[in-house]
């Protein structure tokens, strides 16, 4: 078989066994206590059916500009950092796939030279910082990203008090929440759109808008932040209806394929990420893994799109979508 071949289930399947290899369990991990969110992201996902148009099928474009950048989907990584067990050159080779698929990719913790090393490939990036207690270092990371060419900011708000291991909070000395006041004059101050990330609430939501947020992402950080925080597909909905006519919704934790890119789309987003999914891909084949991935999502999310009667993105939404709540028993 072709490595181009591989579907989805394949990529996520070689990806697992790879990383075991490297000693990373995905499958049983140590830390279960922190993703129930995610599993309950699933289970609502898998509870929406659609409502097909069989008859005279239109021709579909998943095209979008997002933060000036022309893609081909509405897929993108979500903010990934380089973990231990990866390589020196992951981040690019990672960025190096999400450029082949015409994405966009969004980085976290990390150098100036990992930063480098995806912009170079070609990708548009997004740099995510982290809310740093000390704030001068959280300008110094919007100066470096402005600089060397990012199409976006942002920040993860979620990560207020520390980062969620297990069952212990740990960083507190390096995080701390950031205030209203502080991130206006933050978002005032950068020439880049700025992106606010971990939004569950449309208090929060609004909030961005007020502040001046160029766009914001509905995500629970896989419940690594706040156990317990409410699905980000649960969220979304509320949060659409609130402010979505006000600013691009991106949102991320807990999707894996293109019907589940249909449904985010259909409820709200303008675009979905992937973070352990193109972890897995990296693990599974390298760029050629990560730009297959993607591929084969938005494969995916071109045939749902034409068996609904959707020309392109904007013509999806929640009328399409069937709750069969017993699905999720």
């Amino acid at each position: 078989m072709n490595k181009e071949s591989l579907t989805i289930s394949q990529i996520y399947a070689k990806g697992k066994e790879n990383l075991k290899k490297m000693g990373v369990d995905l499958v049983n991990p140590p830390w279960p206590r922190i993703v129930p969110s995610v599993k309950v992201n699933r289970k609502y996902l898998d509870s929406l059916f659609f409502q097909p148009k069989f008859l005279n099928p239109p021709n579909v474009d998943t095209n979008l500009t997002v933060f000036g950048a022309k893609l081909r989907t509405p897929v993108f990584c979500s903010a990934i950092s380089k973990l231990p067990y990866m390589s020196e050159t992951a981040i690019a080779d990672i960025a190096k796939g999400i450029a082949s698929a015409g994405a966009f990719i969004m980085l976290g913790i990390g150098s100036s030279a990992e930063l480098q090393s995806a912009i170079d490939t070609g990708a548009p990036v997004v740099k995510i910082v982290k809310p740093y207690r000390r704030t001068e270092l959280i300008y110094e990371k919007i100066r470096d990203a402005e600089n060397r060419g990012c199409v976006a900011v942002g920040m993860d708000i979620d990560h207020f008090y520390g980062v969620l291991v297990v069952d212990k909070i740990v960083r507190t000395e390096l995080f701390s929440p950031q205030h209203t006041s502080e991130l206006k004059q933050l978002i005032s101050q950068t020439k880049l759109p700025f992106i606010i990330k971990g939004v569950l609430s449309t208090s929060d939501a609004e909030k961005a808008v007020e502040l001046g947020a160029s766009a914001i992402v509905v995500s629970n950080h896989g419940s690594g932040a706040f156990a317990f925080s409410i699905p980000s597909m649960i969220a979304l909905p509320k949060i659409a209806e609130s402010v979505g006519n006000k600013l691009p919704l991106l949102v991320d934790t807990g999707f894996e394929t293109g019907n589940d890119v249909f449904k985010a789309l259909a409820f709200g987003a303008k675009a979905t990420g992937f973070a352990t999914s193109m972890l897995l891909a990296w693990a599974a084949d390298g760029s050629r893994g990560v730009g297959n991935l993607i591929n084969q999502i938005t494969a995916e999310l071109h045939r749902t799109m034409g068996a609904t009667g959707c020309p392109n993105l904007s013509a999806i939404n929640s009328s399409m979508i069937i709750e069969i709540p017993l699905a999720r028993e």
